[in-house]
C-alpha cells in the first residue's frame, strides 16, 4: 500500500471528495475509522484503491462479548441491493452462508501456514472508474460493504479471508471481489510461529467467550468456583497441607506459554486479572485453585493442570522445615 503513485491517490482522493454534498452527513468512513482505528483522512481514499482491504481488529487479549458478536443485520435497499457493516471475524462464516441464501456469490477463503497453502494470490478487482461500482460505499452510519450486480458482478465471487484457528497477530478481516474461475483455494498466514504452534496443537480454534475475573482471596473462592461451574468452566480446589496430612506432592502445572501468549492465564503486562476461555484452560484441562494452608495467608494459587492430575491436597513442605534458631 506503501508503494501506490501518490499523484492517482491524490486524484482519486478528489475525485471522491468532488462527489459529496457541500454538509456531509455521516458515512461508514467515519464509522470505519471510529470502530476499526484507520485514520478519517485515509478512510475513503484508501477503500477506493485497495482492492483487498484487511482492516485491524480492535484487540489482542481474546476477549469478546460472553454471548459472542451481535448477528450482523443485512439491509436490502429498494433496489435489490444488499449493505451491511463491515464483519468481525467471528461473523464471517455466518454472513457467507446468509448471503449465499440471498443468491451471492460469495465464499470463505481459509487461512493457512506457507505449508499447507501454495496458491500465488492476487488477481482481484481493482479501482472502479464507477464509483458506485465500489464494494465499499457510502450509506447510514453503521453500514460500509454494498453488494449488487455492479460491486459483484455476474462472473465475480465476494471473498473474505477467515482462520478455523485462533488468530495469531492482530485480528481482522479481508475481503475482495475477483472472477468466480480466480477464486483460491486458501490464503497463506505468514504469521510469525504458526506452523510450531499448529504442530504442537497449542494453535487451537477460536477460543470463544472469554471471562476476565480478578485472582480471588481465600473467602472469594468458594462463591467464585461456583460461578464458574455454572459457566461451564472445569474449576477445582486443592489445599495445601502438612506432608503428614497429605499424600500428593502436587506439581504438573502448565508451565508459562512462551509461544503463545494468547493461551496465559494472566492478563498481559502483570495484572492479577485472570482470562479464561478454551485457550487458557483447554479442553481436558482445569483451572485449579490452591487454598493456603494458614488462614493468616491471603494468597490463593491459580494454575491450570491436565484433569486427571488434579488432586484435592497439596505437600507444604514449608510447614516440615525447622524452625530458625532465635
Amino acid at each position: 500500500m506503501s508503494n501506490r503513485p501518490r499523484g492517482f491517490e491524490d486524484r482519486l482522493k478528489a475525485a471522491l471528495l468532488a462527489r459529496l454534498p457541500e454538509t456531509p452527513l455521516p458515512t461508514p468512513a467515519r464509522s470505519f475509522a471510529r470502530r476499526y482505528g484507520v485514520p478519517l483522512a485515509v478512510g475513503a481514499a484508501t477503500v477506493a484503491v485497495v482492492a483487498v482491504m484487511t482492516v485491524p481488529g480492535s484487540t489482542r487479549d481474546g476477549s469478546r462479548p460472553a454471548d459472542g458478536p451481535a448477528k450482523l443485520e443485512i439491509k436490502k435497499d429498494p433496489d435489490g441491493s444488499l449493505r451491511f457493516r463491515l464483519p468481525e471475524q467471528p461473523e464471517i462464516p455466518s454472513l457467507v452462508k446468509r448471503l449465499k441464501a440471498m443468491g451471492v456469490n460469495a465464499v470463505v477463503v481459509p487461512m493457512r501456514p506457507p505449508s499447507q497453502c501454495s496458491e500465488p494470490g492476487g488477481g482481484y478487482r481493482g479501482p472502479q472508474a464507477d464509483p458506485e461500482a465500489e464494494i465499499m460505499q457510502s450509506g447510514d452510519d453503521d453500514t460500509a460493504l454494498k453488494v449488487n450486480a455492479k460491486t459483484v458482478p455476474p462472473g465475480y465471487t465476494l471473498t473474505f479471508n477467515w482462520a478455523e484457528y485462533y488468530p495469531l497477530g492482530a485480528r481482522g478481516i479481508s475481503f475482495g471481489v475477483i472472477e468466480t474461475a480466480k477464486v483460491p483455494s486458501c490464503k497463506v498466514d505468514q504469521s510469525e510461529g504458526l506452523e510450531e504452534l499448529l504442530k504442537s496443537g497449542s494453535a487451537t480454534k477460536d477460543p470463544g467467550p472469554t471471562i476476565t475475573v480478578p485472582r480471588p482471596k481465600p473467602h472469594e473462592v468458594p462463591e467464585l468456583v461456583e460461578r464458574l461451574r455454572a459457566q461451564g468452566v472445569s474449576v477445582a480446589v486443592t489445599e495445601m497441607k502438612p506432608k503428614a496430612e497429605c499424600p500428593h506432592l502436587g506439581g504438573g502445572y502448565r508451565g508459562p506459554q512462551q509461544a503463545d501468549p494468547e493461551a496465559q492465564l494472566d492478563s498481559p503486562g502483570g495484572s492479577s486479572l485472570m482470562r479464561i476461555n478454551a485457550k487458557t484452560v483447554p479442553p481436558g484441562h482445569t483451572l485449579v485453585f490452591t487454598m493456603p494452608a494458614t488462614p493468616s495467608n491471603p494468597h490463593v494459587g491459580a494454575g491450570v493442570k491436565e484433569t486427571s492430575r488434579v488432586t484435592p491436597c497439596e505437600i507444604d513442605f514449608s510447614l516440615d522445615a525447622p524452625s530458625p534458631p532465635n
